[in-house]
């Protein structure tokens, strides 16, 4: 039996991408995998002889190739592209499994394109599916029991993405790396417009850190690399945690980045044991310079107060800093741009490069919901959710002003500085070079 794994290419409506080339080329020259379908190889069933991933992003499907079973996982903004993938291969015949967290917020509509679909986690489901698929009994739903014990995580089948790592391949394009881990799942701050606490839910559930470390020494020795990424939306989800698994990593000899939360700043002893653990870079979800716009999506962890003095923590301890800052929330008037900018270039030195959105309502979420009981929502094209078009009518200022800023703080960086800024840090040495036009 032979199973492909398929990640959909974007074919999402971009306005940036006429007037910022060197925007995509930077976003396309730092690029890591996602986790989901390494673990799920992990939990598949010995009866399969064959699991083959494929990334869209670098790779054509050859639906011609013999197949028995496909699997598609889902974001929002690849639904348009992720249903024509499974429309190809259930026309031959093929039968075709959804998942992800589009299809557990929308399972009506992924129903329509499957033969089956996932609900939640995949772990706790997909050994059932697959026995039932050999048994031609494949069930059109299965809905994870509960959340995943994590404690029962097992080694992702990272081997799986060797043929698109470059470090591994000399490769012109495909992942940076494809040394990604992760620590653990959920997260208690529920901001409203963020899927992770919906999908994952309110608590975390961390992994044994003694197999996680055994896991990274040993992906280390088989592929000779120093460089690691975990893929956490929050690595500080426990300060007793953390600074145990930085003891460890410090061992390790590697140099590794992260996600982190804004609160990092009031444990300084534990961002010196970052940096001392081989840490170089950290994506903070900052998300506005507004804090009447935080509070209006319950990200209370966040005071816009503290930022000035985590940018100092993070620079002294030489770790450059990913923020990530979103547009369009119901604080933002026209003047949030600029004071955006003004914020971020009095950091220039330790910001890597700054990742910017426009806010999006992503079906599950109580943005969602709420934006759509005020008749909000610009539109339902899924294929306009990849975070640069406006979709909720702004608050305080005008669609086009919205537009218009977004497109002006976009074009504010050298995209091309940051992209040899960003692998020189991975490398180990952050240079001192200005990411700004």
């Amino acid at each position: 039996m032979k199973i492909k794994l398929i990640y959909p290419r974007q074919t999402s409506i971009n306005p940036l991408k006429e007037g910022d080339t060197s925007y995509f080329k930077m976003r396309r020259g730092i690029w890591y995998p996602l986790l989901t379908f390494p673990v799920l190889a992990a939990y598949t069933p010995e009866e399969v002889e064959e699991i083959e991933i494929i990334d869209e992003e670098f790779e054509e499907i050859d639906f011609d190739d013999p197949v028995d079973l496909v699997g598609i996982t889902v974001m929002t903004f690849l639904a348009h592209r992720a249903y024509e993938i499974a429309g190809r291969y259930r026309r031959r015949g093929v039968k075709v499994v959804l998942g992800g967290m589009h299809v557990s917020a929308l399972p009506e509509e992924a129903g329509q394109h499957a033969d089956a679909i996932v609900i939640g986690e995949g772990e706790d489901v997909w050994p059932i599916l697959i026995k039932d698929f050999l048994k031609n009994e494949l069930k059109p739903v299965y809905k994870a029991p509960g959340l995943f014990d994590t404690q029962n995580y097992r080694p992702a089948r990272l081997d799986l993405l060797e043929k698109y790592g470059k470090e591994q391949n000399s490769r012109e394009s495909g992942y940076t790396s494809i040394a990604i881990f992760e620590v653990s799942r959920g997260c208690p701050y529920d901001c409203d417009f963020c899927s992770v606490t919906q999908f994952y839910g309110k608590k975390y559930r961390f992994r044994d850190v003694d197999k996680l470390i055994a896991d990274v020494r040993n992906f280390k020795l088989k592929f000779k690399t120093r460089l690691i990424g975990f893929v956490d939306d929050n690595i500080y989800g426990s300060k007793t945690y953390f600074k145990v698994l930085l003891k460890k990593l410090s061992r390790l000899n590697v140099y590794w980045s992260g996600q982190i939360s804004v609160n990092i700043v009031n444990d300084p002893d534990a961002v010196k044991m970052m940096a001392d653990s081989g840490c170089k870079g950290m994506f903070v979800g900052f998300e506005s310079l507004s804090q009447e716009s935080l509070l209006g999506v319950n990200k209370k962890i966040n005071n816009v107060d503290q930022y000035h003095r985590l940018m100092e923590l993070f620079n002294k301890n030489n770790i450059l800093v990913f923020p990530s800052i979103m547009f369009g929330l119901d604080g933002d008037g026209p003047g949030i741009f600029e004071e955006t900018l003004k914020f971020l270039k009095t950091y220039e030195e330790t910001i890597a490069y700054a990742s910017f959105a426009l806010v999006s309502p992503l079906p599950g979420t109580r943005f969602y919901h709420r934006m759509k009981a005020e008749n909000r929502i610009i539109h339902y094209d899924w294929r306009h959710y990849n975070f640069n078009n406006v979709l909720v009518k702004p608050a305080l200022m005008s669609e086009e002003e919205l537009r218009q800023g977004f497109d002006w703080i976009v074009r504010q960086f050298d995209y091309e500085k940051i992209f040899a800024r960003t692998l020189k840090m991975m490398g180990g040495s952050p240079p001192k070079v200005s990411p700004f036009s």
